[in-house]
């Protein structure tokens, strides 16, 4: 929602005028009345504008405040100035709004004019969920200082100038076909006549215009070179650039990719700054996948809203700006878009093009959902339209990539025909994309998983890019130090939330970690400046990110001498905003090698999918600069494509878990690309590869394996999502490992279920050496249902934990085991939904059985049948405490659905035991208690750290025994209430 005052205007340029303001925000228009012959018109009209749209749309939407000098009573009148910003610029400022502040007025039509007025209003945008804050009035004579309180953000400076934006498009590639219409098919029969089938052109869109390229008729690689220029007062106060690739088509005019360019990632306003600058470069664009369908329900994708599930095409381009000297008599002063031709570039400008090589180990594909059905099941991987079998060939014709072909084709023509005499020195690799189907089997009644139990299938894929590695490189070394430094903060945080001893020490080592972290990048960022292909904004940036960490690396180290017990926590903020800052350098605005999609596929269609940047899995001689996941063993996670409409539980479940090894690099560098692997395999290759050490796999063997029990200690989770109207949960938790998966009992009514429950998991088979077992073992993921009495279990969230290990050469004993209980943060979507107290153990299984395994001690519950609790040594020891509680009344009560709260009672509840106030018989006469005091026993934990929130709940009670909740809420820690 988006409000406008209109409050008054001054020093209106213009004689006689009556003047209106027109407000627009995005396609929608209002009008103030009329003022007659004055030029500080007095209005304070009030404008409201409600959009039901994702927030990326949302921010892109331009405010435009318009003073019009009106003639007669038909509206067309004479413009006086205008000023505009996006809603973004708007929602960044505190509380999400500018409030009694002046915009300067400008005629967009003449640049050479100065300032034609300014107008006074209050702009405010509210989402969902947001707090709206009045801001305290100011004095009036401080409001009518226009210079002091202009309508911009901070560090804009009042006295803008125009500026030209040149957005240059060279060409683009990878297209995907567009038109699979009758017609096509009759032509292509009839005059055998065979055109790519799509006509592309671009758009651009930028501070409310929009500017189009030529289109080029029937081309996959077309190209355009023309430059597109807006003119627009600089800096401007809209934030991203739009770019997208659009299909010509009389019927259905369609967007094939859409990217966003940032204007704050390709500029600098720093004394030392430099203006925006983008390329040449490459951009990647994703969207929906590529087989064409005339009704596509994820369209929006293709429109940059959401995660792309699939490569669309990638565009060369340019971007420069120029500040524009309006003194110059010669200029052209129209602020229409205009479209020029542009010179093209020489095709190595964005780099030497490199044979890349991508290999990938499937260990592990569980958790699969049961809806997909029992078709057999196969992965395919794919890096831009390389290693795409079903849609990605856009070519009838394979040009071999000796005879200088881009090298954007498909290789899958060679996989139908490939015969003998494509040998090459290392028996000319094909690529092998995607793994053999297979069935999948039964894990329980919501998941399948497939069997890979000793043979792990393997693709490779060989792809060419242009060599801009350099640019990951830098990413990759600066996200390494951002992830250290946070997970340093994280740990300073934990210790000061448990109370543990000297936080201020560990606070000092990760500053001194951060401050080496920075050298070591100033030196190795340093290696190739003067390479051919790099554009401006690379030296520029790395210009500015040698000096940003070069300072931070300074000021890390200086405050790590003033970290005091006492000054702690102000230290900590400023570190917070060391991490915000290595966070928005790290980020590379120009793209090189696409992201990676894994797609799970049943019976040929896609399913699910994931998607992996390709700077987290590329490989590098250099430690720091390789990515994070390169050559080891990842977890993944895949999901269907969400159209924005579903944001929700549609993006919850999970469509399968697997474990997952990659490899990325250039095909010359690929000798150990197999070393993060788990040991303990024998390689499969194809017939042609067997007598080549060189050649990749197609499957590896595992010989070892190692058997294992893994007991898994459910005590309790606590402050759960309130998943029915009652504001309590049925809950019940589902933990799975490996292939297997069990179950807790359900609990009734609460939010902090006592399962007290210990799960053994028998026979767990793991394959690789023993020692990697202990160092590394695999995750265990728990998710928390709510049992509906309908007999349908409800997600309300999922957490990840990873055993303690014990082979079977070890002794259990301390420190290591018993494992202590720990708390698992319980996540949904993206949001937290309590913790998980618990902790797991996975104990080998030796030569001797089961009976050298520690015994499982612990009352066997008559009650409960063949539940087992969990064990003395790792549950809490339990006290008796009383709680009280002193009721004094309620206040401030909304209605709930529409009718007054009548009858309120309190309910507080505390580890599955509690009290309710008396009830308070009418609300509006007394809404204080008639019972002041009351208490009850409990059994809590003695230490302190493992206590469960107190909860209390409001309820109205009314007739025929129903209850409505009115509202909750937790006292996540009783320490401070403790009578000592």
């Amino acid at each position: 929602q988006v409000s406008i005052t209109i409050i008054e205007a001054r020093q209106l340029v213009g004689l006689n005028m009556d003047p209106v303001v027109c407000v627009e925000v995005g396609e929608e228009k209002k009008y103030t009345s009329m003022k007659e012959s004055t030029n500080c018109p007095y209005y304070n009209e009030y404008f409201v504008f409600d959009f039901h749209v994702p927030p990326d749309v949302m921010f892109d939407k331009i405010i435009k405040l318009s003073v019009i000098h009106s003639k007669n009573l038909l509206r067309s009148g004479t413009l006086v100035g205008s000023f505009k910003m996006d809603v973004g610029t708007v929602y960044t400022q505190p509380e999400h709004q500018f409030y009694h502040k002046w915009a300067i007025l400008s005629d967009p039509e003449d640049l050479t004019a100065g300032l034609k007025g300014y107008l006074k209003c209050d702009v405010a945008v509210v989402a969902k969920g947001d707090n709206i804050k009045t801001p305290h009035k100011a004095n009036e004579t401080d409001e009518d200082d226009i210079e002091g309180n202009l309508l911009l953000p901070d560090g804009v400076p009042p006295e803008r100038q125009w500026a030209r934006f040149y957005i240059k498009i060279y060409r683009a590639e990878g297209l995907p076909r567009m038109n699979t219409s009758i017609m096509a098919n009759v032509k292509k029969a009839l005059i055998g006549e065979n055109k790519d089938l799509v006509d592309p052109y671009v758009q651009v869109f930028f501070a409310g215009q929009k500017g189009k390229t030529s289109v080029q008729k029937s081309s996959y690689e077309p190209l355009w070179n023309e430059q597109i220029v807006f003119t627009e007062m600089f800096p401007p106060l809209c934030k991203r650039i739009k770019i997208q690739i659009r299909d010509s088509d009389k019927v259905n005019d369609v967007a094939i990719g859409t990217h966003f360019i940032d204007l704050w990632k390709i500029s600098n306003e720093g004394d030392k700054g430099f203006l925006p600058t983008f390329g040449p470069a490459w951009v990647n664009m994703y969207g929906s996948t590529r087989n064409y369908t005339l009704m596509d329900e994820h369209q929006d994708l293709n429109e940059g809203l959401g995660e792309g599930v699939s490569f669309r095409a990638r565009l060369l381009m340019s971007l420069a700006v120029e500040i524009l000297d309006t003194s110059n008599p010669e200029i052209n002063s129209s602020t229409e878009v205009q479209v020029e031709p542009a010179t093209s570039v020489a095709d190595n400008c964005t780099g030497k093009m490199e044979e890349f090589f991508l290999f990938g180990a499937f260990l592990e594909a569980t958790m699969i959902d049961r809806k997909i059905g029992d078709k057999p099941i196969n992965f395919e991987v794919t890096i831009g339209n390389y290693g795409n079998q079903i849609d990605g060939m856009t070519k009838p014709t394979l040009r071999r990539k000796k005879e200088g072909g881009d090298g954007d084709e498909e290789e899958s023509e060679l996989l139908q025909n490939s015969s003998e005499e494509d040998g090459d020195e290392d028996g000319e690799l094909i690529s092998i994309s995607s793994s053999q189907p297979m069935k999948p089997l039964v894990t329980d009644r919501n998941y399948f998983h497939l069997p890979y139990f000793e043979k792990k299938p393997c693709i490779y894929i060989k792809s060419w890019w242009q060599d801009q590695r350099r640019r990951l490189y830098n990413a990759n070394i600066m996200d390494k130090i951002a992830d250290k430094l946070e997970e340093g903060l994280n740990d300073v945080q934990e210790m000061i939330k448990t109370e543990k001893p000297h936080p201020e020490r560990r606070l000092r080592g990760v500053l001194e970690e951060l401050s080496s972290g920075c050298l070591r990048f100033v030196t190795l960022a340093d290696k190739d400046q003067h390479h051919s292909s790099r554009t401006r904004l690379d030296r520029e940036r790395l210009k500015s990110c040698m000096r940003e960490l070069e300072n931070m690396g300074q000021q890390a180290a200086t405050l790590r001498s003033q970290v005091k017990k006492n000054t702690m926590k102000d230290k900590l903020k400023l570190v917070q905003n060391f991490l915000q800052k290595l966070r928005f350098l790290a980020d590379e605005p120009q793209h090189t090698i696409p992201d990676i999609f894994i797609w799970m596929m049943s019976n040929n269609k896609r399913i699910a999918y994931a998607r992996i940047p390709s700077k987290d899995i590329l490989y590098s001689i250099v430690d720091e600069e390789m990515g994070k996941d390169c050559s080891k063993v990842k977890t993944v996670f895949l999901k269907v494509p969400v159209p924005l409409r579903g944001f929700g539980p549609a993006g919850w479940t999970v469509q399968a878990k697997m474990e997952i090894y990659l490899w990325l690099g250039l095909n010359k560098q690929r000798k150990d690309f197999l070393s993060g692997l788990p040991c303990g395999f024998e390689e499969k290759k194809t017939a042609r590869g067997q007598n080549l050490p060189s050649f990749p796999p197609i499957s590896l063997l595992y010989t070892k394996k190692q058997v294992f029990q893994l007991r898994a200690h459910m005590y309790q989770a606590r402050s759960l999502f309130a998943a029915d109207s009652s504001g309590l949960s049925d809950p019940f938790a589902r933990v799975f490992f490996i292939t297997q998966s069990q179950c807790t009992e359900v609990l009734n009514e609460t939010l902090c279920p006592t399962w007290d429950q210990l799960l053994v998991f028998d026979n767990v088979e793991l394959y690789g050496e023993a020692h990697e077992m202990r160092d590394d073992p695999p995750i265990i993921v728990i998710e928390i249902y709510d049992q509906d009495t309908v007999g349908k279990a409800d997600f309300m969230g999922r957490t990840f934990a990873k055993p303690v290990v014990k082979m079977s050469d070890e002794q259990y004993c301390p420190p290591r085991f018993p494992p202590q209980l720990e708390y698992y943060q319980i996540y949904r979507g993206n949001a937290t939904a309590g913790d998980l107290l618990a902790a797991f153990e996975l104990l080998q299984i030796g030569p001797g059985g089961k009976s050298d395994l520690p015994p499982i001690d612990g009352p066997t519950d008559i009650d409960r049948g063949p539940i087992l609790p969990v064990p003395l040594g790792i549950r809490p020891v339990l006290s008796k405490y009383r709680v009280e509680i002193l009721f004094w009344g309620l206040r401030d009560l909304k209605r709930v659905n529409l009718a007054q709260v009548d009858r309120p009672r309190v309910d507080i509840e505390c580890a599955g035991k509690g009290v309710q106030s008396a009830l308070i018989q009418n609300y509006k006469k007394n809404p204080n208690f008639s019972t002041l005091v009351k208490w009850f026993e409990v059994d809590l934990p003695e230490n302190e750290l493992l206590h469960p929130p107190l909860n209390i709940r409001v309820v109205d009670c009314r007739a025929f025994g129903r209850y409505t909740l009115v509202g909750s809420h937790a006292v996540s820690s009783l320490r401070k209430f403790i009578y000592r």
